[in-house]
């Protein structure tokens, strides 16, 4: 396979990286808006060699002539351009795969991962797959709540926590893209109920979470995530209640939405910095440390936990998957961060499964992927998943 890997930030390098050493690809093309970037990757000697181009894949054409002749293109950039970076492959005649999908154009509009599962006819009659969402959360924890699922006979709720800590506490600021993440907290988060995606208030439904050792006990929020939107659709069986809570630093939070609500983070507000005009937005985020350039010294863990509660033979249970991963081993590996080095692993596994056909064409969320395969691949890299149950109580 030829891999094109557009946005060669923490996650684009730590991903080629991992597929370096992935004896289904011969060859990898890393672009990025930062043509350096790429190339001080492209410089280091690998068994798979590597092409580097400056490219902004806000221009079309320029994006086409980068990518024709991969067979995967990977958007490690940010989830904006999903759909844009869909129809690419498609105008090329590539397979596709990203991390995470975005929020509604418009309040109350279509989630961006339904728009993105919208061009599932378009891809089939290409005979091309989309794996979407294919990151950790979302993506690992689909695949975990699709295997949960698979042990229970009834399926009543699913939940979904995270958290983020340092030796004093819950993170101040999320280790992955500091735009993914404020647009992650500005959109009202979704529970599936009953039946249909309902809205709740940022910060919704605090809860006391009881992560694995060293990490323990966390307070979670309701945060807007893919997981509510996909799992009901095709976790196979029907199911109640789905939710997705993140141990977070609620003043962090309480202060972006604020400044959402007085129209600061808007894109045509603008300040003056060093003589020139840039958007406050921007500026604000700056004053935010850059994640991949977190590495030395990070403390703390990373931690994900997914809960499938139902019924078996008429007992009520609660089947549960944890994975805790320390800051250090993800720097020992990779020289990155966990977020960074989890989300890459698990995108690596996409390619590879995808590379196989596994899946057949189509857009695709990650519960379509066959749980065994995906924790063997997990499990080969030495990586940490913990199952577990319980009554249900």
């Amino acid at each position: 396979m030829r891999v094109a890997i557009l946005g060669v930030g923490g996650l684009g390098r730590t991903l080629a990286s991992e597929l370096r050493t992935d004896p289904r690809v011969t060859a990898l093309l890393l672009a990025d808006r930062k043509g350096e970037r790429a190339r001080v990757l492209g410089a280091i000697p690998g068994r798979v060699p590597i092409q580097a181009l400056q490219v902004n894949v806000e221009n079309a054409s320029a994006l086409d002539r980068a990518i024709r002749g991969c067979d995967v293109v990977v958007n490690a950039a940010l989830p904006k351009y999903n759909l844009s970076i869909m129809e690419a492959a498609l105008r090329v005649g590539a397979d596709y795969l990203d991390v995470s999908a975005t929020g509604p154009r418009t309040p109350g509009g279509t989630p961006g991962i339904l728009e993105q599962i919208g061009l599932d006819e378009r891809f089939r009659a290409a005979g091309r797959t989309a794996l979407v969402s294919m990151g950790l959360d979302p993506g690992m924890s689909n695949v975990l709540a699709k295997a949960a699922a698979a042990t229970l006979d009834a399926v009543d709720a699913v939940r979904l926590r995270t958290a983020s800590v340092d030796g004093r506490g819950v993170r101040p600021f999320p280790l992955y893209s500091r735009e993914a993440f404020l647009e992650d907290i500005l959109v009202r988060p979704t529970v599936w109920l009953d039946g249909s995606l309902q809205e709740r208030e940022p910060l919704g439904e605090a809860e006391s979470f009881a992560f694995p050792p060293p990490i323990g006990a966390c307070t979670a929020f309701l945060i807007s995530h893919e997981e509510t939107k996909t799992i009901p659709r095709f976790l196979g069986k029907p199911v109640r209640r789905v939710d997705y809570k993140a141990a977070l630093n609620p003043d962090l939070v309480r202060a972006f939405v604020a400044l959402q609500r007085l129209g600061l983070l808007e894109d045509g507000r603008t300040v003056r910095v060093g003589g020139q005009r840039i958007p406050f937005r921007r500026a604000l985020l700056a004053a935010f440390p850059e994640p991949s350039a977190l590495v030395l010294p990070l403390e703390g863990h990373e931690a994900l936990a997914v809960e499938v509660e139902g019924t078996r033979g008429g007992q009520r249970l609660v089947r549960r998957a944890d994975i805790v991963f320390p800051q250090q081993e993800a720097n020992r590996r990779r020289s990155t961060n966990a977020v960074n080095y989890l989300t890459a692993v698990r995108l690596a596994i996409g390619v590879g499964l995808g590379g196989e056909k596994t899946v057949g064409p189509g857009v695709v969320s990650a519960e379509a992927l066959d749980p065994a395969r995906v924790e063997a691949a997990w499990a080969a890299r030495k990586l940490p998943l913990v199952w577990s149950e319980r009554p249900a109580g």
